[in-house]
């Protein structure tokens, strides 16, 4: 008997009209697909076409079952135009990516996709390549666009690995913290009975739209003093950044994956902690605090409040995404990698990254490296961040750019977020 082939799917490129009205079937497909997460929803990718991306040139792909119409993979990426040193030319991104510094990215395809769905459509955008670069920034290290672009040796040499630590919950809060470091334990403990001693202490989370505003005000400028006093831009520090942070906010509250908690003294907001949960995993975000409360460890406290909250609410994970910072190990987190796949398309890419190896490679030798031809580190290795240190009990923020600087013991750091540097000056 002879099994007649499935048709081919349908493929089609959509403008951002077209793909405003695929809201519903795109949350479906997310889904469905091999790495699903809260940075691939159309909350994240419609916030972002909204503020970051208003402007972006889209180069987006629809694949549909020839039988039912369903839609079976989309090819998410865009084309942005960039100018170094007098020299333009063009790179490919993934939509959503950037400064918001999203994680585990992929090219979503359903599980149930006619085979050879994701070549096809890959294939497709392919055909016109107008740009000199690939750059996909936070890709999931096991997924459809990992398997398309590092076939072959030569391609997983140009991969950086982003470290992405996560910790796994247990059924309840007192089997979770026996991971944590005993001195973090210990810390947390005694910054509480301090801190309660202090007035009225609340820790909530945000229930009601109207709290969400004010709690995001707070969050802004909490966050945005540690990092003004780091000399950093902060998650909030331009106005697109801004109004992105907040309409994210606003659409994940919406769709109830928003975990924004916050802790209160007499009425005073010291701290905030924003977090998102994707089926049983709920994901560290940002943060803020205030500095005048310190020493009585407000940031960790909001950790924790968080971590607990997920806990008591039947999650199973809690991710606290890219930066291999030392604070999330003494949490009992373990290290995952995302990657970062950068790759030249025509003589112009081929080019720039000669460019970016020659610089990186003098870069070592002047730091005094002795072997800077050695390969990039492999999945599983520790990767540091090159942000330096980072406090055992005060978590840093999702920023950019931080400038070094003497510390107090407990002064946070910010997480290792990309900052799109250029390619031709050792990025």
């Amino acid at each position: 008997m002879i099994i007649p082939a499935h048709p081919a799917p349908l493929l089609e490129r959509i403008d951002r009209t077209r793909l405003s009205t695929l809201a519903p079937e795109w949350d479906a497909l997310i889904a469905d697909s091999e790495n699903p997460g809260p940075f691939l929803t159309s909350t994240w990718i419609g916030s972002w076409l909204a503020t970051l991306g208003a402007d972006a040139d889209l180069e987006v792909m629809t694949a549909r079952d020839a039988d039912d119409g369903r839609l079976i993979a989309v090819a998410p990426f865009h084309v942005e135009r960039r100018v170094r040193a007098g020299l333009r030319y063009r790179v490919l991104r993934l939509l959503g990516s950037g400064p918001a510094a999203p994680d585990h990215l992929d090219m979503p395809v359903a599980r149930d996709a006619t085979p050879g769905t994701a070549e096809a459509l890959w294939a497709a955008v392919q055909r016109e390549r107008r740009w000199d670069l690939i750059d996909f920034d936070g890709v999931a290290s096991e997924g459809v666009l990992t398997r398309l672009l590092l076939r072959r040796a030569a391609d997983r040499e140009r991969v950086e690995h982003i470290p992405v630590p996560f910790l796994r919950l247990d059924a309840s809060w007192e089997e979770t913290t026996a991971q944590f470091a005993p001195p973090l334990r210990n810390t947390i403990d005694r910054h509480r009975r301090k801190l309660d001693r202090e007035g009225a202490v609340t820790e909530r989370m945000v229930a009601e739209a109207g709290d969400l505003e004010t709690t995001m005000t707070h969050l802004q400028r909490l966050h945005q003093g540690v990092r003004s006093e780091a000399g950093d831009r902060g998650a909030f520090g331009a106005p697109q950044l801004a109004a992105f942070q907040r309409e994210m906010a606003r659409g994940m509250f919406a769709t109830g994956r928003l975990r924004l908690w916050r802790l209160d003294v007499n009425d005073e907001t010291i701290a905030v902690i924003e977090c998102f949960r994707y089926g049983d995993t709920v994901s560290f975000y940002t943060t803020g605090y205030d500095r005048e409360w310190h020493r009585f460890g407000p940031g960790s406290r909001i950790m924790a409040a968080a971590i607990a909250g997920a806990v008591a609410e039947g999650a199973t994970g809690f991710d606290f995404l890219r930066g291999d910072e030392p604070y999330k190990a003494t949490w009992g987190a373990t290290l995952r990698h995302d990657l970062r796949i950068v790759q030249p398309s025509g003589r112009l890419g081929r080019l720039l990254l000669l460019a970016r190896e020659v610089t990186r490679r003098s870069a070592a030798l002047i730091r005094g490296e002795t072997s800077p031809m050695r390969p990039l580190p492999s999945v599983g290795r520790p990767v540091h961040s090159p942000r330096g240190r980072s406090s055992v009990l005060e978590p840093p923020h999702r920023g950019h750019r931080p400038t070094p600087r003497r510390r107090a013991r407990h002064d946070p750091q910010p997480a290792h977020t990309p900052t799109d540097p250029p390619l031709t000056s050792g990025a």
